[in-house]
């Protein structure tokens, strides 16, 4: 099968991208999902929500901020502000259908090999043809499990209350460390955060690198016992986790050692998706991958990301109503390359809506109180 553009990855980024061009009127494209549309929010733990609330805002040049369309909005879909990962998959699906996308489910992409100036994407079962790639395959299926399979990761988890020992450990304490702290302090564990830095005093005000409002809400709305029962460690890095026997030997990099009874859960982030499914297609610098101006590899042309792992300069865009403005900026280059005509007004309601941003040099998140 032969498409102008393939999207790999039916997740936020994956559908958001395929609205954008049905709405600038570029119907040659296929989406590739290798599980269902949003498989990996149905794999949130049951507990986990959203940190950036949702609500109907749109009309104002302010939509949802977790709408992958300025015409969409899942607080007016599914009548909640803190959506749980399931239910923003249902969105998904709804916006899918909706808007007649292009897609496939159950196509893991397994190879990309590019032919001429086209590029061949085999899956289990099929291959296709495009002329260009939109990597859109998101984070939270590539867990960082630095210590091989020792220690349970956060996306391992189907429920916090499955943690019925006293005593926890986690390592990380960013926004899914103190998540996980807080939801096991709930529960009655006692658990200690080993972490190098941690959200809750970072003094940025980006939210990409300061713990969210939502989750510090919840942090200190704990009881006081409950809040007893976490202690933060920092300056603690891990640099080694082994197990003998029926314990576990934690070693961080200022010569601490801990025992163990209980596997520790990994708080550490994830890799980039992209990245992990067809390494040869993109450069890395220091866990970055390197694009242009127009989120396109630096390594291989016509092969775009979109998502959580976009990065430019210090603008890091991990969030929804960060990335989403990225998504007519390719498909306008895409057009300019292909020689298309896309209609002004229509970026022009982009732009008025938030969802367009061409230039990230001004993208510093500072606030004077």
């Amino acid at each position: 099968m032969k498409k102008g553009i393939i999207i790999i990855g039916a997740g936020a980024a994956g559908i958001g991208f395929g609205v954008a061009l049905k709405d600038l009127e570029y119907d040659d494209f296929l989406i590739l999902e290798s599980e269902t549309i949003g498989n990996s929010f149905k794999n949130w733990p049951q507990e986990t929500r959203f940190i950036t609330p949702s609500f109907t805002s749109n009309g104002f040049g302010m939509p949802d901020l977790n709408a992958v369309s300025f015409s969409t909005s899942p607080a007016y879909s599914l009548g909640k502000e803190r959506l749980a990962g399931k239910e923003y998959a249902q969105y998904l699906e709804l916006v899918a259908k909706g808007y007649e996308l292009p897609l496939l489910e159950h196509q893991k992409v397994n190879e990309i090999k590019k032919e001429d100036n086209r590029y061949q994407v085999y899956t289990d079962s099929k291959s296709f043809e495009a002329k260009y790639i939109i990597f859109a395959v998101g984070q939270y299926s590539t867990p960082d499990k630095s210590f091989g399979n020792i220690g349970i990761h956060y996306s391992e988890v189907q429920s916090w209350k499955q943690f019925t020992n006293e005593k926890q450990i986690v390592i990380g304490g960013n926004e899914s460390g103190i998540d996980a702290a807080l939801n096991l302090a709930k529960n009655g564990n006692k658990v200690n955060v080993y972490t190098q830095k941690s959200g809750l005093s970072a003094p940025d005000a980006d939210p990409s690198i300061r713990l969210s409002p939502y989750t510090r809400q919840k942090f200190f709305a704990l009881n006081a016992n409950q809040r007893q029962n976490i202690k933060i460690h920092e300056k603690m890095e891990l640099k080694r986790l082994t197990q003998q026997k029926n314990k576990y030997l934690l070693e961080f990099a200022n010569g601490h050692l801990i025992e163990a009874k209980t596997e520790p859960i990994l708080c550490t982030g994830f890799k980039n998706g992209a990245v992990k499914l067809q390494q040869n297609l993109f450069e890395e610098e220091e866990g970055t991958v390197l694009l242009n101006d127009y989120d396109e590899s630096l390594k291989a042309q016509n092969i775009f990301l979109v998502g959580p792992d976009v990065r430019h300069q210090n603008a890091i865009f991990c969030y929804i109503y960060k990335f989403r403005q990225r998504f007519a900026v390719i498909i306008e280059e895409i057009a300019k390359r292909e020689n298309l005509q896309i209609d002004k007004e229509k970026i022009a309601e982009y732009q008025k809506n938030s969802f367009y941003l061409a230039n990230c040099n001004n993208c510093v998140v500072a606030c004077d109180c």
